[in-house]
């Protein structure tokens, strides 16, 4: 343990066994700010939901992971599982997490997040003849970014560029947020027409941040809305174009506009250089001349299943004074997580990425496809109930009709900063396997 636990005293007069049901806060009133922390069998760690300021997070624990203590007493058990827990070094809280508990409204009550910063996280065993255990990490605890919570609704930052020329800001613009753009498309009329009846021209709300990294969201509707990369002097111009190859801009007399947006000492100076490698060769890992860039996608599809080595995710994260040297406190300094979906309709779901090495100043994490894999397993489903959910199952394009596939969309972050696919949206990948196996949940 890195930080002393507090030792409750254990009454052993009344008896309730707890699981992991979930009971206690529903969460009404939260909506956006209820996240589930489950410690796994298998010693995983996974993260539903956002955790945020304001919100709550359920622990869902194995006990399996922590068996130092056991024993029964009286037909019930006489040990408990505790979960200790701390923000920024606050005050430390107890749960109830598992076995013996001295009274039924101790079982599934919630963290509840106070403020925004680091939550650590670490697990105690005990049991009446005086056994104790940890999960703890190894000593390190288990840590998760509590972010900020959003601003009220109504009072989001939006930049609004109306129609008799001008700009306005409403609300704080912050690294690692959103900005809403609303611009009046009267107010840039040079390049406009049609195509076979339709509209043929767009609008284009560029964004250039001080590091150089330069994105565009489409404002044609008059609205979009851009993920805030980078603290700092923004700059910002409109572009119009047409199918003609017009161009026009909407820049101040080409000087730009400009944003201050307030920095995240947290945030990294950059992300990037992202490829999948699928491919049966090594080179101590994935070799350099079979990446591919995230921005083309990837078909993870039967060879890779059966004969590929490498499978695999990469990006590299820089940030000045912790990616630049051998790191031993890289796991605390970045908090990394991908983000994914197999279905347009269905939540994410999140998972941390693990750290792969150093590249010059970089650190490249690594991601098995494995893991945002939905339709994993080469065995034939036998029953509806072993289909699986949140996921839109589709035929491809292959003649044969021999495979089917799944399409998942995922994107990244470091620290609460996303990475994705440029003003393209979130990265998109395509899973593959034998269409014959899910014969059961395509009837």
């Amino acid at each position: 343990m890195r930080f002393a636990a507090l030792l409750l005293s254990l009454s052993w007069v009344a008896c309730a066994t707890g699981g992991d049901e979930l009971v206690g806060s529903e969460g009404f009133g939260l909506e956006g700010r209820v996240a589930t922390l489950e410690f796994t069998g298998d010693y995983r760690t996974v993260v539903d939901g956002e955790l945020v300021a304001g919100g709550i997070a359920h622990v869902v624990y194995d006990a399996s992971r922590l068996t130092t203590c056991r024993g029964d007493l009286n037909g019930g058990p006489a040990w408990t599982i505790q979960a200790h827990y701390r923000i920024d070094d606050g005050d430390v809280h107890t749960l109830h997490v598992a076995g013996f508990a001295s009274a039924p409204d101790q079982i599934g009550l919630p963290i509840e997040l106070t403020e925004a910063g680091e939550l650590e996280v670490w697990f105690e065993n005990t049991s009446v003849w005086g056994c104790q255990g940890w999960d703890s990490a190894f000593g390190e605890n288990y840590r998760f970014p509590i972010a900020a919570a959003p601003a009220p609704e109504g009072t989001d930052p939006v930049v609004r560029f109306p129609a008799e020329g001008g700009f306005s800001v409403e609300g704080t613009l912050r690294q690692a947020g959103q900005l809403t753009v609303e611009y009046d498309p009267s107010r840039l009329t040079t390049c406009r027409g049609t195509y076979h009846g339709g509209e043929a021209w767009s609008l284009l709300a560029w964004f250039r941040f001080p590091s150089g990294r330069t994105v565009s969201v489409p404002v044609t509707t008059g609205r979009g809305v851009v993920d805030l990369y980078e603290g700092g002097e923004v700059e910002v111009w409109i572009e119009n174009q047409n199918y003609a190859g017009c161009r026009a801009w909407d820049s101040l007399g080409g000087a730009n506009y400009r944003l201050t947006v307030e920095a995240d000492p947290r945030a990294p100076g950059w992300i990037g250089n992202g490829a999948s490698v699928i491919n049966r060769m090594t080179c101590d890992g994935p070799c350099d001349q079979h990446r591919v860039a995230l921005s083309e996608g990837f078909t993870h599809g039967t060879y890779a299943r059966q004969r590929a080595a490498i499978r695999g995710i990469y990006f590299d994260v820089w940030k000045e004074g912790v990616t630049d040297f051998d790191n031993a406190n890289l796991w605390a300094d970045l908090d990394v997580q991908v983000h994914f979906r197999a279905s347009p309709s269905a939540p994410f779901q999140s998972a941390y990425v693990d750290f792969f090495r150093r590249v010059g100043n970089d650190a490249r994490y690594q991601l098995p496809m494995s893991v945002i894999d939905p339709i994993g397993g080469s065995y034939r489903r036998t029953d509806p109930s072993q289909c699986p959910t949140n996921v839109d199952l589709l035929t491809s394009g292959d003649p044969s009709n021999a495979y089917v596939a799944a399409r998942v969309e995922y994107y990244f972050t470091v620290n609460g900063v996303p990475y994705r696919n440029g003003d393209r949206g979130n990265f998109v990948g395509t899973f593959e396997e034998y269409r014959d196996l899910f014969s059961v949940c395509l009837d």
